[in-house]
């Protein structure tokens, strides 16, 4: 006689159901990345309009912060995400402040510092993503442009916090000799994203230490970070194909 034990029995319809609620979806299929690309450059193209409104500038920063999460929960995999999620909600209670207080100077500083450590663990989730995928897709390469922005943008929150704390670390030359907040922004913004590009106009200098030390630091991380990422294009693409020849045979 063979015995059945009640409760043993899966169904693999089941199973596969259960699988696909628990496995985070693919941004590099669903065009995620994509989105976030779209909206970085549509930032772009608006700063100008905040230029003299800080809780506007607030506003766009928490919609930007939530598409951001959005990525990081498509590709949540590990341990890490629970760090994503408590720096999130450190930084979206932190911009709130801001919008209530935005000529504080102390609520800019703790803002800045919690923003560019959950912008770092983003970047940490992004580039393993990415490193995982065997297949060039146009996803996929944004994403990889997404992480390079973001480092942009973590300097800066650094560059604006070594002027508030350190007030002269920066020469603005034609820009003016002391900015308000919101200019602020707005210069060491465009500073951080041409010296990540190494265009260098020199408009802005850096005069303290430690303004020098950054400037230099992300200048270097700029461009092991675009000779990085065209190698494993590279290398994706020649993978690829060789992989192609193989199942096509002799």
């Amino acid at each position: 006689m063979v015995r059945v034990e009640r409760g043993t029995h899966r169904s693999p319809f089941a199973e596969v159901r259960f699988m696909n609620l628990i496995r985070p979806n693919n941004p590099s299929r669903n065009g995620h990345f994509t989105l976030l690309f779209a909206y970085m450059m549509a930032e772009f193209a608006i700063i100008p309009i905040f230029e003299d409104s800080m809780i506007l500038g607030v506003l766009s920063d928490l919609v930007y912060l939530l598409l951001i999460f959005y990525v990081v929960y498509s590709i949540r995999r590990n341990w890490l995400f629970g760090v994503n999620v408590l720096l999130f909600i450190m930084t979206i209670t932190s911009d709130l402040v801001l919008m209530f207080n935005p000529e504080s100077q102390l609520a800019m500083v703790i803002l800045n510092f919690i923003t560019c450590a959950f912008v770092i663990s983003v970047i940490v989730s992004i580039v393993p993503f990415l490193l995982q995928n065997d297949s060039i897709t146009l996803d996929g390469v944004l994403g990889g442009l997404c992480a390079y922005i973001l480092i942009g943008g973590a300097f800066n929150t650094l560059y604006i916090n070594v002027e508030l704390l350190q007030p002269g670390s920066f020469n603005f030359g034609v820009h003016g000799e002391h900015p308000n907040l919101v200019q602020l922004y707005d210069l060491l913004f465009y500073y951080s994203f041409i010296s990540l590009l190494t265009i260098g106009f020199g408009d802005i200098l850096p005069m303290s230490h430690t303004a020098q030390a950054l400037t230099v630091l992300e200048g270097v991380i700029g461009l092991f970070y675009v000779v990085f990422f065209i190698s494993l294009l590279v290398g994706m693409h020649i993978s690829a194909r060789l992989s192609r020849g193989g199942q096509a045979g002799p």
